[in-house]
């Protein structure tokens, strides 16, 4: 019995040792220094007050030394071009030499060349093209104007033989007629049209005012037709000659060409030369007789 005692005493001495070596152990392992990363990684991030200080003068004077140093343009890393340049044929090319000032930087903008685009000249094809068609004249018939023909002004020729009549309406009552007019040989008169009126050409040909030929003769003799005075035929006193061929001659002098009895200024028959006052706007006609225009 005793000795069962003594062998607990002893198992719990050695178990009071076991804990108290444990404890020695865990107590070793807490206590063990551990390596500190921070103290090794502090001279890169860290920097004293001292060595800020001194940096300060250093990075004033790289300050001071961008501030003050020359800009440099653009390609002044490009090696510089010689004078002369030698061609792909052995012969040499004299180039402009590349001149750089140091002292004061070019400032000059460049201006954008205001010298316009060559024009493409125009093929003769597409200029013959862009020409209007030549105005056809206007032939025998009879034409309701304001439907097959404009309202306005015209001259007609006569080749022979030509007749002509304005008329309001087609009813052939003389009160619709505005006017009738025979030509005959190589003449030619002036007709205003007016809307919804009916016009009958029998022979020769008629041309818009804007249209028709010039009717200013050459050689400065106006023969037998009607002329605007002004446009055709000068204003002031005109002398009427009478055709050798002819015993008499026949003037007449008008307001406009609407060809009626109301607006006639003037009408007379004449057996020898005589002389005729005329103004800018009235329309002279004659017949049988010429005169000459120097």
């Amino acid at each position: 019995m005793k000795e069962h005692k003594k062998m607990k005493i002893l198992w719990w001495s050695l178990a009071g040792v076991g804990v108290l070596v444990l404890a020695l152990i865990v107590s070793i392992v807490n206590n063990k220094p551990k390596p500190v990363t921070v103290k090794e990684e502090a001279p890169l991030i860290e920097t004293s007050a001292s060595e800020i200080l001194a940096d300060e003068p250093a990075e004033a004077s790289r300050q001071e030394d961008s501030i003050t140093e020359e800009p440099k343009t653009e390609g002044s890393n490009q090696p510089d071009v010689p004078s002369t340049n030698e061609s792909t044929d052995g012969q040499s090319a004299t180039a402009p030499s590349k001149v750089e000032s140091k002292d004061v930087p070019n400032t000059t903008p460049t201006q954008p060349s205001t010298q316009e685009p060559a024009q493409k000249p125009v093929s003769p094809q597409v200029q013959e093209q862009s020409k209007p068609a030549p105005f056809t004249s206007i032939k025998s018939g009879t034409y309701q104007v304001g439907s097959d023909i404009a309202p306005g002004e015209y001259i007609v020729f006569s080749n022979g033989m030509t007749f002509l009549e304005n008329s309001k309406d087609q009813t052939g009552n003389p009160d619709s007629t505005v006017f009738n007019i025979a030509l005959d040989g190589r003449s030619h008169t002036y007709v205003t049209l007016l809307q919804g009126e009916y016009f009958k050409l029998d022979g020769g040909e008629m041309y818009p005012i804007a249209k028709a030929p010039d009717l200013k003769p050459a050689n400065g003799v106006y023969k037998s037709g009607q002329y605007k005075v002004g446009t055709d035929i000068p204003a002031g006193q005109l002398k009427l000659i009478i055709d050798n061929t002819n015993d008499i001659g026949f003037y007449e002098i008008s307001k406009n060409s609407r060809q009626e009895m109301m607006d006639l200024i003037i009408s007379d028959v004449v057996e020898g030369d005589t002389y005729i006052d005329v103004v800018n706007g009235q329309y002279l006609t004659i017949r049988n007789a010429y005169i000459e225009v120097k």
